[in-house]
């Protein structure tokens, strides 16, 4: 499952459709949304047409046998397994030119392709140090809307930043990587985004407020 959370997360928000600029939504949504049969991936929209995507995991770090430092992180819903079933993606860890970049490591990927450029925003620079620790880091070199967020505990949350544009019955998200279009149906308790076949993508079901 791992894994699986862990492309859908890059699918979603790395495949922008080419860039567009910032409008206020003609609809707007408020509240936090969970992703359904995901409770670790929550949906927070705004009432200034900004959405909040986090993905809640744990982390590793580590060496390979070669004795190559590794991360590990696991993007599952880590509070419906047993931990001997998580799946951890593991990246090979290498500084270049003053920041961390990740490779996978596993077979299904090449080496070369796609490397992960990470950029320490905040805490410490911890991911060469082989052990947990403290701080921020930002996806790729063109914006601030991705970021990883590394915690003492060994907890680990991926953030994406976007803004919303929603007026009949499509959504678009967009950032500074580009833009996707949806359709979309609203509930009082939930917000399907769906794809131009009308395929449910995204089930999101709205969080309730404690009473």
């Amino acid at each position: 499952m791992g894994r699986v959370m862990f492309i859908l997360a890059a699918a979603f928000f790395l495949s922008g459709c080419g860039k567009e600029g910032w409008k206020e939504s003609k609809v707007m949504f408020d509240g936090e949304y969970q992703l359904k049969n995901a409770d670790n991936m929550t949906f927070t929209f705004s009432e200034d047409s900004t959405l909040t995507i986090v993905q809640n995991g744990i982390y590793e770090l580590g060496e390979t046998d070669e004795g190559e430092p590794v991360v590990r992180i696991c993007l599952d819903d880590i509070t419906r397994e047993l931990p001997e079933d998580y799946n951890f993606t593991e990246y090979l860890l290498k500084e270049v030119d003053g920041h961390i970049v990740l490779t996978y490591t596993t077979e299904e990927f090449s080496l070369d392709a796609n490397p992960m450029a990470l950029f320490l925003l905040d805490g410490e620079d911890g991911l060469l140090s082989g052990e947990y620790f403290e701080g921020t880091y930002q996806i790729g070199d063109d914006g601030d809307s991705y970021q990883y967020f590394f915690r003492e505990d060994g907890s680990v949350a991926m953030q994406v930043r976007e803004r919303y544009y929603a007026e009949r019955g499509e959504i678009t998200l967009y950032d500074h990587a580009g833009n996707t279009r949806y359709l979309y149906e609203e509930t009082e308790d939930s917000l399907v985004l769906k794809n131009r076949k009308q395929e449910p993508a995204l089930i999101l079901v709205k969080e309730q407020e404690a009473e």
